[in-house]
């Protein structure tokens, strides 16, 4: 489970807002369980044309995700760019470190005989007997 926090600059984020925000967070929450918080924010810019920025930052343990996009006042299409690119970053991610954690096996776990042996044979190598 995660924690959700939306918040807008310049922007009314109503329950239906926050509704459709957190609908496209759950698909994040589904391709990796390990999300502990995502932080969406929610922008407009009033330069010469009226852009919606919505950017998101996605916890999980050791790692931070980060992905902004920028679109013309449409919320869902922006929501689906962001969601595709926080998409691909979890993927990779869990590709990246799937790949290194190490499975303990019971035929690494050293025997409580096999011990006992390797410190009569360190303490013959100690002596120089072998």
């Amino acid at each position: 489970m995660y924690t959700l926090n939306i918040s807008g600059h310049h922007v009314q984020s109503g329950e239906e807002v926050q509704e459709v925000v957190k609908e496209k967070m759950d698909h994040l929450a589904r391709i990796n369980n390990q999300i502990t918080s995502i932080k969406v924010i929610l922008n407009t810019e009033k330069h010469e044309i009226h852009q919606l920025i919505v950017e998101a930052s996605v916890h999980i343990p050791g790692h931070d995700l980060f992905a902004t996009v920028k679109t013309d006042k449409q919320l869902k299409p922006a929501l689906d760019l962001l969601v595709a690119k926080l998409e691909k970053q979890l993927i990779k991610h869990k590709a990246k470190h799937t790949g290194r954690q190490h499975q303990i096996n019971a035929n690494d776990v050293e025997s409580a005989e096999e011990r006992q042996e390797q410190a009569e044979f360190d303490e013959l190598v100690e002596r120089e007997v072998i």
